[in-house]
């Protein structure tokens, strides 16, 4: 069976095998054709077609192996590389300076990596003429000796950038550094303290979309709402997740950054001004004009509220002014006994 395999890719075009490459990892291509014959080595090692160099599941002994045939000889064609453990990572990035050889690298990703690795992948990819694209998962928790968004903002190339990290609850990300970053399109998924996002917005003039997964509050509230920052009149989508953020402070920031947002989710609790349809329709028509999709979740209650949980809800559905925009809202109860308490989202407004 294998021998008939062969023999039809042998009389196949090195167009045609080219493509078939394009559905394939690499590394199973390189285990799979290698070897077949000297056509296909040739094929793998003499091409000027980019590579996509994908880490995930291969063993350290295997992985040594496929660098010193593949990555290491092909470093000036690869264009995306993903690493997705320590001991990768230390084969790539040793020795120091290697990386300014990977001369096609676009988009690099980083998967289960070490802080103590951090500053010095950092002070490599500083030489990285064509990077554009930064995935980093950090395997260990952050405190505030560890100044990692200062180093990434640096690199000046960077357009797109997605972080994942732990931290304690009194870590500020951005300490007191304040560089101007290229970066477009930002995706925090970590605990990130409210009070640095006058500074996160600072350093991001660019920014186009932001996403971050969990903005909390911090015992130090030491953020300069007067801070000059002139953002992209591009910046049109944003995603956040808020704890126990009170729509006095988000409205605060909708008002000095959001006025050409275009689409705005937005995950809350507790405070019930949220639920307030009235309080919305101010807030959108003062300082969002441009909105086209209000994608909204809240959980919590109105125990202290006048109204009653439907009360405040219904302004969403009652009011002429919502359904010209045609954005759809629901609820549910947490508790059939607690009818003032429960989950009030958008249905699909982008719809």
């Amino acid at each position: 069976m294998f021998s008939s395999f062969r023999s039809v890719f042998e009389h196949l075009s090195n167009e045609i095998i080219f493509e078939i490459y394009e559905y394939l990892d690499l590394y199973h291509v390189y285990y799979g054709f290698f070897s077949l014959n000297k056509r296909f080595k040739s094929l793998l090692v003499n091409s000027n077609i980019p590579i996509k160099i994908n880490s995930s599941a291969i063993a350290k002994s295997k992985f040594e192996h496929y660098y010193k045939n593949i990555i290491n000889p092909n470093k000036n064609r690869i264009n995306i590389l993903r690493l997705s453990n320590q001991f990768t990572v230390d084969i790539v990035f040793s020795p120091p300076g290697i990386i300014s050889e990977f001369i096609q690298l676009q988009k690099l990703i980083l998967e289960n990596i070490n802080v103590n690795n951090l500053y010095e992948i950092f002070q490599e990819l500083l030489s990285s003429i064509n990077l554009h694209s930064l995935t980093l998962d950090i395997a260990e928790y952050l405190d505030n000796s560890i100044d990692i968004f200062p180093k990434l903002f640096l690199l000046s190339k960077l357009k797109y950038c997605s972080i994942k990290y732990q931290s304690k609850s009194d870590y500020n990300p951005l300490s007191n550094y304040l560089n101007i970053s290229s970066i477009e399109h930002l995706t925090i998924n970590a605990r990130f303290p409210y009070n640095e996002l006058y500074k996160l917005f600072y350093c991001v003039p660019k920014i186009r979309y932001l996403s971050i997964d969990y903005i909390i509050r911090s015992s130090a509230d030491n953020y300069n709402e007067s801070c000059p920052v002139q953002l992209s009149k591009d910046f049109k989508k944003v995603s956040l997740s808020l704890d126990l953020i009170q729509l006095n402070e988000f409205e605060n920031i909708i008002k000095n950054f959001f006025r050409n947002v275009e689409v705005l989710t937005i995950s809350t609790n507790y405070d019930e001004a949220y639920l307030d349809g009235n309080r919305w329709k101010h807030i959108i028509s003062s300082y969002m004009a441009q909105l086209r999709i209000f994608d909204i979740k809240h959980d919590g209650s109105v125990s202290k509220s006048r109204k009653t949980y439907h009360e405040l809800i219904n302004d969403f559905s009652s009011s002429d002014w919502w359904k010209s925009k045609q954005w759809s809202f629901t609820h549910e109860h947490n508790w059939f006994q607690r009818a003032n308490s429960g989950t009030f989202y958008s249905t699909e407004p982008f719809r």
